[in-house]
């Protein structure tokens, strides 16, 4: 009797073993529940470089074929076309907002540069830095990621600032870049509504606004085909 019930305890876990094998599954969940949702946001940016790669080509293949960038291009999951030619098809999303991304061009009828944006999820990613983006990238600095045609930089209306070697001496600050070469103070973002009204937005990817014209309140007149307009109004913030 008496070795039956030693028998039954030595194979019973004792509680410190339980108490182990729940730490030992907490500790498991909490990594999970932090390292997960990074992965995730990695992956996603991942698709993110991609995409604003293959529309970077897209947008330059359009410029070699006609010798201007375009000044609008359409919605995602629409088609680049110049003529009777695609450019490329099924132009891509975000893929976490499934809405498109940014394009500013230079406003003129035959646009000989353009900017294109999009946000990266994971800010500590070092790419961030390489394209001159941590301080923000776009017309107010609201973009973290990007691609400029060859004559264009990434990040003309935002201040830089680059770390300092340890022990190097402070350099002295850059003097800030004009922000409109034409002498505009203020870069106002205009863009095509869901009404097809050429209204000033504060934050136009909020949006998912295909196309930003700066400082052009007629949008280039370009609301009337519905490939120009934005998703929603969010982005206005009156």
């Amino acid at each position: 009797m008496v070795n039956r019930f030693i028998k039954k305890i030595t194979k019973s876990f004792t509680l410190v073993e339980i108490l182990v094998v729940i730490a030992l599954i907490g500790g498991i969940t909490i990594f999970s529940a932090v390292e997960i949702p990074a992965q995730m946001q990695k992956v996603r940016d991942a698709v993110r470089k991609t995409h604003i790669d293959t529309m970077k080509k897209a947008i330059d293949e359009y410029y070699q074929d006609s010798g201007c960038y375009p000044q609008t291009i359409p919605t995602c999951k629409n088609s680049l076309i110049l003529g009777d030619l695609v450019i490329k098809d099924n132009l891509p999303c975000d893929p976490k907002l499934k809405l498109s991304y940014t394009y500013v061009p230079e406003v003129s009828e035959c646009p000989k540069w353009f900017q294109l944006y999009a946000n990266l999820e994971y800010t500590s990613d070092s790419i961030i830095d390489r394209v001159g983006c941590r301080n923000g990238c776009g017309p107010i600095c609201q973009f973290n990621y990007g691609a400029a045609s060859s004559n264009q930089k990434l990040n003309p209306f935002c201040e830089q600032s680059s770390p300092s070697a340890p022990g190097a001496p402070a350099s002295e600050p850059s003097p800030s870049p004009d922000p409109d070469p034409e002498g505009s103070e203020i870069q106002l973002q205009y863009v095509c509504s869901p009404s097809g009204a050429c209204e000033a937005y504060i934050d136009p990817a909020l949006s998912g606004c295909p196309n930003v014209y700066l400082n052009d309140p007629l949008c280039q007149n370009a609301c009337e085909d519905r490939d120009n307009r934005c998703h929603d109004s969010r982005g206005k913030q009156n």
